[in-house]
């Protein structure tokens, strides 16, 4: 019969190569990799939309632009009601209000 103190210590060596699941991770396993699919610069956030009172303008990560201005490498090529028409980086970028609400799906 196989002393029991043995057999744990047979367990203990057996496994010392395997990191213990409840141990946070470190080293290489940790190491953080750039995903090349991101674009370089974030993408504008629109927050509001004026068009009222003359020159449309709105309000984008914070600072209001007008169409011809250049935010954060895009240049602010259209405002139209709800929407704004973006382009740089290669793209064309449209911003919505209400990204949420589209009515595609709709009879």
């Amino acid at each position: 019969m196989v002393n029991a103190s043995a057999l744990v210590l047979a367990l203990l060596s057996a496994s010392a190569g395997v990191q213990d699941p409840t141990r946070p991770l470190s080293g290489p396993a940790m190491a953080v990799v750039q995903d090349e699919s991101q674009p370089a610069t974030p993408r504008p956030s629109l927050q509001a939309i004026f068009t009222g009172g003359g020159v449309a303008s709105a309000i984008l990560d914070g600072r209001r632009y007008v169409q011809g201005d250049t935010v954060g490498g895009y240049r602010l090529v259209r405002i139209a009601g709800e929407r704004v028409i973006l382009e740089g980086q290669g793209e064309r970028l449209i911003l919505s209000l209400f990204p949420s609400f589209d009515n595609t799906d709709t009879p």
